[in-house]
């Protein structure tokens, strides 16, 4: 198992910057995966990803230099022993909304004693090492990161952060801002204060901080801020954008050529 880029930088204070994938066709992964991100997150949670469809997209970011995270659908033991045990060297979990979810969250991801994940490294033991490789780096290397998306997490988040064995939080600003009431102003005042209360505890304890930015301005924002783990864009995004762009050109030559 290779040394974990990301739980690097975070432990050393730098930014870790990355993409989200939730397009499971084998190319698009395999590009962007050679694009040379920090890291890319597979959205496992939002994103229609099968087991199967998974360990494609893990193949092919085999020869990717970017830490290869997911984020599970559940916050559940089996789901985070099965995406382990594809050969993700990262998870992060949803649902996590106080301390006793967090501490579920790192004993999925552990072997005993340190948790209770169940022994079958499937693909990832025979990446980079064989079986005893894996065995002797998994709990070390593995990253062990919680999303902060609901008014209770933020509520609650002293104790969550103080969870031992936790690598890093991750702010999910639209689920948050739903949780609040906020559906249809995700950028709502309170939502904000609220987000700036997660990135103050984490402040106080030096705990490492990230969060989904939606825009350049926001991803400059959070970085400047201090935060170590940002997604800067994903796949829809890029195809969106690039979509947006060529429209506006093709409308521009066609009204100029009538």
């Amino acid at each position: 198992m290779r040394d974990n880029g990301v739980r690097r930088r975070l432990a050393e204070g730098r930014p870790a910057l990355g993409v989200s994938l939730t397009v499971t066709d084998p190319f698009v992964t395999e590009v962007v995966g050679a694009a040379g991100f920090d890291f890319v997150l597979i959205d496992a949670e939002h994103g229609p990803i099968a087991l199967d469809q998974l360990q494609v997209m893990l193949i092919a970011l085999r020869g990717s230099s970017s830490t290869v995270l997911v984020r599970a659908a559940a916050n559940n033991p089996t789901s985070v022993k099965q995406i382990l045990d594809l050969g993700a060297e990262g998870i992060v979990v949803p649902e996590v909304c106080d301390a006793a979810d967090a501490a579920a969250a790192v004993a999925a991801a552990k072997y005993p004693p340190l948790g209770i994940r169940g022994f079958g490294p499937r693909r990832a033991a025979r990446l980079g090492g064989g079986r005893a490789a894996y065995i002797d780096r998994a709990d070390s290397e593995t990253a062990v990161i919680v999303m902060i998306e609901s008014a209770s997490a933020v509520e609650n988040i002293d104790g969550i952060l103080a969870t031992p064995g936790l690598d890093g939080i991750l702010v999910g600003p639209a689920d948050l801002a739903v949780s609040m009431g906020h559906l249809r102003d995700l950028g709502n005042g309170e939502v904000q204060d609220a987000i700036e209360r997660v990135v103050q505890a984490c402040d106080r304890r030096g705990f490492p901080f990230g969060i989904y930015a939606a825009a350049e301005a926001a991803a400059r924002k959070w970085v400047g801020r201090g935060a170590r783990l940002v997604t800067i864009g994903s796949d829809i995004q890029f195809v969106d954008a690039g979509i947006a762009r060529t429209l506006a050109l093709a409308r521009e030559l066609g009204a100029e050529n009538t």
